[in-house]
């Protein structure tokens, strides 16, 4: 692995989710302000909507940063391109067909989501908008493939990055001149625009030879294609189920001001899970090379030691969702929403260390085997099972049981199935997979316990500025310990070894 194209991909992915996270923290209570529950959980509503179109990349999302990665590494280019074109004409008819599916879904909209009256126009519109944004989005997508295919996700990050800020910007211009769901829909519909040109000129500037063309699509090679996808995308279809469903079961059976109570702190949860995805995206050309060049023994330390460091990250953030979540909530919000939100907070921080253990390193694991088939089926009984009980406890237990719905199969899955699954595959201890992955890392939890609660005396959780130092104590604090505790001496070793490498 080159630690220096390592680093500079994870730093870049990490940086632009904090400004991400920063613009969050500042745009969320002040939209919930103008736009009101309703409002709010509106535009969460169809943005809900719009993260399930994601099924529909069928997984050759994944092919793409695959198969490019492949081939420019063998210096095939023509059949790079033949691949990516295949790819970008059946995006073209998928982009097609959301917009024509948002033509559809806009007439009912209201009906369905219980969407007051006084909404309902502009729910209809905002819809119809993000069709015109999934209509650039999915051909789109086949550039920005390319260049994760060619290990450029720091460029992906930069211009999202300015992206990002342009729209944060905007969204305020909008809220605060006239708020209104139509004008946020705007803005985002033209991001989404302006994503996808972006992704074109820079893929065709970091690899000259591009030629991409919906002419050259090739019914046999889709098929070839299709082999590996497929698996892909039932881990796709599993994940926006378990992550993406909630939104519109609690709309269905509560209103739009439940998804709104719902969704603040599942975006906290978010942003942290966002952090390790894009951590162990750019794990998969390497893992693949590994795999292809020594086999699945190769993987074994990548299982092993990885298990272990995304739990060092994952651990700290959990414990202060689960101690200080309130306190979080009541200085993003306000006490109303913080109290109505912890008990959901509480359920998705616990679901979230279970998913992160179960999936977190094993997913770009198989990948790079291309084994997904049981994984996949794993990960969509879950996401069943996720589904089943969030419509029977969202009736008797409110949007608490919706949460508690993703946590409890999360936990089964996370700790237990996919795990030992994993451990049958490389040929591993499943009960040493247990002791080092949970034993081992949550020892060092309890003077971050100690810090968070000095921190506590000291009036610290009263204020934001006074949350992110002793945010970041914690995260230190564990990290001393578990550098002793968590990691052996050859970790330690390995670890040294790769810096000075680096």
């Amino acid at each position: 692995m080159d630690i220096r194209r390592f680093a500079r991909n994870v730093s870049s992915q990490w940086l632009s989710l904090g400004v991400q996270l920063a613009a969050s923290v500042m745009l969320t209570p002040f939209m919930v302000k103008r736009l009101g529950d309703d409002g709010y959980g509106i535009v969460a509503l169809i943005s809900g909507l719009v993260g399930y179109s994601g099924i529909l990349f069928l997984g050759l999302g994944s092919a793409v940063v695959k198969f490019v990665a492949e081939h420019h590494a063998r210096d095939n280019l023509d059949e790079l391109n033949a691949v990516a074109s295949t790819i970008l004409a059946v995006y073209l008819a998928i982009g097609a067909f959301c917009l024509a599916l948002a033509v559809v879904i806009a007439v009912p909209l209201p009906w369905l989501f219980h969407i007051p009256a006084r909404f309902a126009g502009d729910a209809r519109a905002m819809v119809l908008m993000m069709g015109v944004g999934l209509l650039a989005q999915f051909p789109g997508s086949v550039y920005s493939g390319v260049l994760m295919g060619l290990e450029r996700f720091d460029v992906i990050n930069g211009y999202n990055l300015v992206l990002l800020v342009v729209r944060t910007a905007a969204v305020c211009t909008v809220l605060l001149a006239r708020p209104s769901v139509v004008l946020v829909g705007a803005v985002t519909m033209c991001s989404l625009l302006a994503e996808q040109a972006f992704a074109y000129v820079y893929a065709h500037r970091t690899l000259p030879g591009l030629r991409i063309a919906p002419s050259r699509f090739d019914r046999v090679r889709l098929r070839a294609l299709f082999n590996f996808s497929a698996r892909s995308f039932l881990f796709t279809l599993s994940e926006k189920l378990i992550n993406y469903s909630d939104e519109f079961v609690i709309s269905q059976a509560r209103g739009p001001a439940a998804v709104t109570t719902y969704v603040i702190p599942l975006r906290l949860v978010d942003y942290a899970r966002d952090a390790l995805d894009k951590a162990t995206l750019v794990l998969m050309p390497g893992v693949s090379a590994a795999a292809a060049r020594d086999g699945a023994h190769s993987l074994r330390p990548l299982w092993r030691f990885g298990n272990k460091a995304v739990m060092c990250l994952v651990a700290p953030v959990a414990l202060v969702f689960v101690l200080w979540g309130r306190h979080v909530l009541t200085l993003w919000l306000d006490a109303d929403h913080g109290t109505r939100g912890m008990p959901v907070l509480f359920w998705l921080a616990l679901a979230f260390v279970a998913q992160v253990a179960g999936r977190g390193i094993a997913k770009p694991i198989f990948e790079g085997l291309g084994e997904l088939d049981v994984p996949a089926r794993i990960t969509v009984i879950e996401g069943v099972v996720n589904f089943i009980l969030s419509v029977v406890l969202v009736r008797a237990w409110g949007v608490e049981g919706v949460a508690f719905a993703t946590f409890l199969p999360a936990t089964i899955t996370g700790t237990v199935v996919m795990p030992w699954f994993v451990c049958k595959r490389l040929g591993t201890s499943f009960f040493g997979h247990l002791g080092n992955t949970f034993l081992r890392t949550l020892p060092p939890l309890l003077p971050c316990v100690a810090v968070l609660r000095g921190a506590e005396r000291l009036g610290l959780h009263r204020s934001l500025l006074g949350i992110a130092p002793s945010c970041l104590a914690v995260l230190v604090v564990y990290l001393f310990f578990a550098w002793w505790i968590t990691f052996d001496a050859a970790d330690r070793a390995t670890i040294l070894a790769r810096l000075r490498r680096g």
